[in-house]
């Protein structure tokens, strides 16, 4: 499995951890009543802020362990420990960036777009339906993260499949 792989993996995960809290805490009992429209928008903002607080320190955790794992590996297969020099150069060369992930990374966003404007489209017809404006929140708010997670599950199945 490719870098980029095993990276979308541990951001959906992260993502999908996200919707997993805020959907516990939307059904607890400390959260806003449903018309309380600034606690929720507050309550959504503090999820927007932790989901990145979350992302970046998964990331970060993730290299960490990928590093430790490469140079583990590279100590076993070779049985010394003066392989820094080659570790760093696998390490390089796993990470590298080049035009064909750069279209899947794309590709994968375009997918995420799509279902942030479904998203979008949902939170139009529910206001013109007369529904609360909660709702609305609580979908755009599911919608962005869903289309995160989309746009990774569309990363790993175009870094794994290919792109035509």
């Amino acid at each position: 499995m490719s870098y980029s792989s095993k990276k979308n993996i541990i951001s959906v995960a992260a993502g999908l951890f996200l919707i997993a809290a805020y959907i516990i805490y939307a059904i607890s009992a400390g959260a806003p009543a449903s018309e309380d429209i600034k606690g929720w928008a507050a309550a959504i903002l503090v999820f927007i802020g932790i989901g990145i607080g979350v992302q970046i320190v998964v990331q970060m955790l993730f290299h960490i362990a990928l590093t430790i794992g490469i140079a583990v590996k590279e100590e076993v297969k070779t049985g010394s420990k003066d392989g820094d020099k080659k570790v760093e150069r696998i390490i390089k060369a796993e990470m590298v960036e080049d035009e064909w992930i750069k279209i899947i990374e794309l590709k994968a966003s375009r997918v995420g777009s799509w279902v942030m404007g479904l998203g979008v489209g949902a939170v139009f017809v529910v206001l013109a339906v007369g529904a609360q404006t909660v709702i609305a929140l609580h979908i755009l708010f599911g919608m962005a993260a869903l289309a995160g997670a989309a746009e990774g599950i569309m990363g790993i199945f175009y870094h794994e499949r290919g792109v035509k």
